[in-house]
């Protein structure tokens, strides 16, 4: 730290444009922490849907998202299964509208 030298404003900037363009990528912001997979009623394996989901909105691997949320269905509960209890949504440390988001996983996986 002798030469510490604090960022500057250019610097500064090069930050602001990485986070605005982090920010635009539309994914499902989930860390897969499960605290939601416990608490469902159905045992919907939430992250792992998420997950599949990102793989297509982050990445643009619509067939491997597919593949993978197919793989996944064959042991757990599909996304459509959702009872829209809200015990997933009360201890999602992110926060996630996590019925809405199965919702619209329900509707792209399983067409």
């Amino acid at each position: 730290m002798k030469d510490f030298k604090p960022l500057d404003s250019d610097e500064y900037n090069v930050i602001r444009e990485a986070q605005k363009a982090f920010n635009d990528v539309k994914q499902i912001p989930c860390t897969a922490c499960e605290y939601c997979k416990k608490g469902c009623p159905k045992q919907i394996n939430i992250p792992a849907i998420f997950s599949a989901r990102n793989e297509q909105l982050i990445y643009g691997q619509i067939e491997k998202g597919q593949q993978k949320y197919d793989s996944l269905i064959e042991n757990s509960a599909k996304a459509s299964e959702c009872i829209k209890c809200g015990a997933c949504e009360k201890i999602c440390p992110q926060k996630i509208s996590v019925v809405e988001e199965l919702a619209s996983c329900a509707e792209v996986f399983e067409k």
